[in-house]
């Protein structure tokens, strides 16, 4: 098994990986903020607890997926993956760039969210919601609209010096889709790898509209699809807001075993209280992709009045 050094950019970090990467954003070699590489990692004891999050401290993480490997995640800095004979680098690369990366970002006091995110020219824009609630479709929809990718599935964010959320960039150069969603935006999926071999769920390669810069965060859309006919929008307040934030953190169980419970919570507050959330109800069949996408682009256009006097003055 060879370990070769090469080097990659995501969530503003530059990383150092054992393997290729063809899903991420190329950097040139220097020192980097991550390093991931091969090593031993200890087996779980007898009677350990069930699920893949076996070992929890404040400063690393221990966990094994069946048929993959083990792996450990060590104070924000490095990954040690002790991988299985027989597992393929595809699933090597997915549980690092999911489960791995959400909880590095954890440590290192960066925010993942579960969600899509494009840059406007407002700031960044997020759409939140779980597996199959329409995420990366509308990321797509908005991307053939001229809108910058910054993040697919889950996006980063961070306060700034002066206490503004930011969204990092993702750095990843892949959409994922299901094949219904595939069909949908008139997408054709020959050729495309499947996430895993068992779902119908596909990447599909971004060469073009991915934006390598930190934008703030402008709005949050949380998507809920349900049984009646019609879109609509309820814009969210106070600890509402604060939920929709704790109800898509990336791996928000763990927290309190990392010791991030606290930094997590006033994270959210400040997240919270300067982004505009909307909860965003959508018909499951049919999508109404096209007359979401036109009410969502009308909604984070939008201006008050005191931003208006603020750019004119």
């Amino acid at each position: 098994m060879t370990d070769p050094k090469q080097f990659y950019t995501a969530y503003g970090l530059v990383w150092q990986m054992p393997l290729a990467f063809p899903e991420l954003t190329p950097a040139p070699p220097g020192r980097p903020d991550v390093v991931v590489r091969y090593g031993a990692v200890p087996e779980f004891k007898a009677g350990a607890a069930a699920g893949p999050l076996r070992r929890v401290w404040p400063d690393a993480i221990r966990f094994r997926f069946p048929g993959v490997g083990r792996y450990l995640a060590r104070e924000g800095r490095e990954v040690v993956i002790d991988r299985d004979p027989d597992a393929g680098d595809d699933e090597v690369r997915l549980f690092l760039l999911g489960t791995v990366v959400a909880l590095l970002l954890h440590q290192r006091g960066i925010l993942p969210v579960h969600a899509s995110a494009i840059r406007t020219e407002r700031g960044a824009v997020l759409f939140v919601g779980h597996s199959g609630f329409g995420k990366s479709t509308l990321l797509t929809a908005f991307m053939d609209r001229g809108y910058p990718m910054l993040a697919d599935d889950m996006a980063g964010i961070v306060l700034n010096g002066t206490g503004v959320p930011q969204v990092l960039p993702a750095g990843y150069r892949q959409i994922k889709l299901w094949a219904d969603s595939a069909e949908r935006l008139e997408r054709d999926t020959e050729g495309w790898r499947r996430v895993r071999p068992q779902h119908d769920k596909f990447a599909m390669p971004v060469a073009e509209q991915i934006t390598d810069w930190p934008a703030p965060l402008h709005a949050i859309y949380a998507l809920r699809p349900y049984n009646g006919p019609d879109l609509y929008l309820e814009p969210l307040e106070d600890a509402r807001k604060f939920n929709v934030l704790l109800d898509y953190t990336f791996q928000k169980l763990v927290l309190k075993r990392m010791g991030r419970h606290t930094d997590h919570f006033r994270m959210a507050v400040s997240v919270a209280n300067d982004t505009r959330v909307v909860r965003v109800t959508r018909p499951v069949r049919p999508f109404l992709l096209d007359e979401l996408a036109d009410l969502l682009e009308k909604d984070f256009q939008w201006m008050t009045l005191e931003q208006r006097e603020k750019d004119f003055w």
